[in-house]
């Protein structure tokens, strides 16, 4: 059961979260309503952009949380709930409650196990994938025929920064499939944005031309490995599960020739 705190009013969120007894409030519907919370019983409670649940709400879904039962609005008689909470945000939450704006006994109850999910420009492999997934699924959308993804394109798609992550790259897919001039994407149905400025990463030379996605993809995922062992081209092999040898072939095979010392990386 997904409920998204960001995106209702406070008093809205309340209602849809703990639910409400029948006459609560004008325009409450008869028979009440069961919130999100008790819709849960027995599974899982999703709740989207939890940084934004309004501070005085906290402590109350905080109660919930440790008593494991629920009040409705307009009712005294608690019932006895049993779910499993998933919550994301997109905010730093330890800044938040430094600031005021979350508390810390609900930060700590909800922060059990913590996913960071990575930002796209740190998981560039995935991008062949994703760019062709959304041609196609937008092209049916929009009833066209898919268009065919050139290596250039694949490659300044693979260099840029992604600050909108995946929303971002899905529009750009679909400005590129509604103006293309033909069934193959080139560079100049490159949105503005992406075609103003992508440089290469520090430190390593350009991309040969002539690769496919899938080796493109390679590539970046043996560059983002470099950059997170610093340098240190054993500890990528082991971690890559490579001899070492095979490597520096493919270091050799991508273009990526180390124009630092391997201390600087």
């Amino acid at each position: 059961v997904a409920l998204n705190c960001g995106g209702l009013s406070r008093d809205l969120l309340t209602s849809e979260l703990f639910g409400y007894a029948e006459g609560s409030f004008t325009g409450a519907r008869k028979g009440g309503m069961r919130g999100k919370i008790e819709a849960a019983d027995g599974g899982t409670l999703f709740l989207d952009e939890i940084g934004e649940m309004p501070l005085d709400l906290q402590p109350l879904f905080l109660r919930v949380l440790e008593e494991r039962e629920v009040c409705r609005i307009g009712e005294t008689q608690a019932r006895k709930v049993n779910f499993r909470l998933v919550a994301a945000t997109n905010r730093d939450l330890r800044r938040e409650v430094e600031e005021g704006r979350f508390r810390l006994d609900l930060y700590y109850r909800v922060s059990v196990v913590g996913l960071p999910i990575p930002s796209l420009r740190e998981r560039r492999s995935d991008i062949p994938e994703l760019a062709e997934h959304f041609i196609d699924q937008l092209a049916e959308r929009h009833g066209l025929p898919p268009c065919r993804i050139s290596t250039a394109v694949m490659d300044r798609l693979m260099r840029h920064d992604w600050p909108g992550n995946i929303r971002e790259l899905r529009n750009v897919m679909e400005a590129m499939l509604l103006t293309a001039a033909g069934p193959d994407l080139t560079l100049a149905d490159l949105p503005p944005e992406i075609t103003a400025g992508t440089p290469e990463a520090p430190g390593f030379s350009a991309a040969p031309g002539g690769l496919t996605a899938i080796e493109l993809a390679e590539r970046e995922a043996i560059l983002t490995m470099i950059r997170a062992c610093r340098g240190n081209l054993t500890e990528v092999a082991r971690r890559l599960g490579l001899a070492k040898s095979t490597v520096y072939a493919k270091l050799k095979k991508f273009g990526l020739e180390l124009s630092v010392s391997e201390s600087r990386l």
